[in-house]
């Protein structure tokens, strides 16, 4: 005979919803992880979820499955909903917007993404991520960005004009990760940054971008394209990784064997900056610095005319442009790194470079330097082989007196 007071239990037990009996805090948290319209679709679940989607403290929008179904109308009808009839009291972690989804009248994005940008800015937003298709040009111009919440920023495959990258009315600004971006902006400015990271862009100015961040920590320049964008100083700057693209618009017509000439325009660039540095300036408070480019590469050689003194700088990482043509690069380097304690040269295999044979007839680069860091004690050399010119490097490096360690790497 069954206990019907037992049967009764597991009854009421199964019909428990025990997922809406979590606190609120828990439950905004899950609906993070789910689409922005699958999140406002569980208003419909019960009266619990009713309001629930106005407090969720992530917002993610891409375009596949229902969006992809939607009007360009209805989606930015959705949009304002999602943002605007927010739980003003409410805290929102961060908004992902994702769009590649095209339609043949395009147009409309650029105007409702900034809109969407703003929105969610005015509720606060701590964390934004915008990324748009490749295969089309958008824009984001305008006034400045404004908030006093927001601490992460992330923009790919966007056009930046005008006044868009003028982050100083955004206080708490760290981190501004920018990918595969057309940069036609004259300025990059903000004084609460911290961490910067531009990768794969390019700069449609005829002139140089002006960096002021004076309170970076670290930096990561990764394949840019156009001019090299001229940084200010950066006092905080402990760690920078500069790797130019190949196709960087920095060069001379005039210098013999790799050289810079100082003199003509492609040299200087039009910035009113012909006098100094470009890129190295603003490096020299890092403590540790990768520095890598195809030996044909101008900028690197170009600031060495007007080489500042990294007083901080312990770690080092060169590759093969600093040996190429001669060995003037390296020692310049080291003359002024006062507190080098690590020094890497990293040599991919490469062709005999134009003038390599003058270059070797000058006996004074096969000299001791009059000053070096007395902390510097053991040098790595990567490479593929052991060729001529890597044995030119560790001639000179005997001289220096230092411990050598050469790792073999694929090509």
């Amino acid at each position: 005979m069954t206990d019907t007071s037992t049967a009764e239990e597991s009854s009421k037990y199964d019909e428990e919803d025990r997922i809406s009996a979590l606190p609120d805090v828990i439950l905004h948290h899950v609906l993070g992880f789910l689409w922005a319209d699958e999140a406002v679709h569980t208003c419909l679940l019960a009266r619990r979820w009713r309001y629930l989607w106005k407090s969720m403290r992530c917002i993610l929008v891409y375009d596949k499955g229902w969006w992809r179904k939607s009007t360009h109308v209805f989606l930015n009808k959705f949009m304002d909903c999602v943002l605007l009839l927010r739980d003003p009291g409410s805290t929102l972690d961060e908004v992902h917007i994702e769009y590649d989804h095209l339609e043949d009248d395009h147009t409309w994005i650029d105007l409702w993404i900034d809109i969407w940008i703003r929105h969610a800015l005015s509720c606060q937003a701590q964390v934004l991520t915008v990324r748009l298709s490749y295969e089309v040009d958008f824009c984001l111009d305008g006034p400045p960005v404004v908030s006093r919440h927001l601490r992460r920023l992330e923009l790919s495959d966007v056009t930046l004009k005008g006044n868009f990258m003028n982050f100083s009315s955004c206080s708490s600004l760290e981190e501004l990760y920018i990918e595969d971006c057309y940069l036609e902006t004259g300025r990059i400015l903000s004084q609460s940054l911290k961490h910067l990271t531009i990768k794969g862009c390019f700069s449609r100015n005829d002139g140089r971008i002006r960096v002021t961040v004076p309170n970076l920590v670290s930096l990561q320049l990764l394949s840019f394209r156009g001019r090299t964008p001229l940084f200010e100083s950066m006092p905080s700057l402990e760690t920078a990784v500069v790797e130019p693209n190949n196709y960087l618009e920095d060069y001379c017509c005039k210098g013999v064997a790799l050289e810079c000439c100082g003199i003509c325009a492609d040299c200087c660039g039009n910035d009113d900056h012909n006098g100094n540095c470009v890129l190295l300036g603003g490096l020299s408070h890092a403590k540790s610095l990768e520095l890598t480019a195809y030996p044909g590469m101008l900028i690197f050689r170009r600031d060495l005319r007007w080489c500042p003194t990294f007083s901080k700088l312990k770690t080092l990482l060169l590759n093969e442009w600093c040996v190429q043509p001669d060995l003037r690069a390296l020692v310049c380097m080291l003359e002024h790194s006062l507190v080098l304690e690590n020094l890497t040269l990293q040599l991919c295999e490469q062709g005999k470079p134009t003038g390599a044979v003058e270059a070797e007839e000058n006996h004074s680069l096969m000299e001791k330097p009059a000053a070096i860091s007395g902390y510097l004690k053991i040098m790595k050399v990567k490479c593929e082989d052991i060729d001529g010119r890597v044995c030119k490097v560790l001639k000179f490096l005997i001289i220096l007196g230092m411990d050598i360690i050469i790792q073999r790497i694929d090509g």
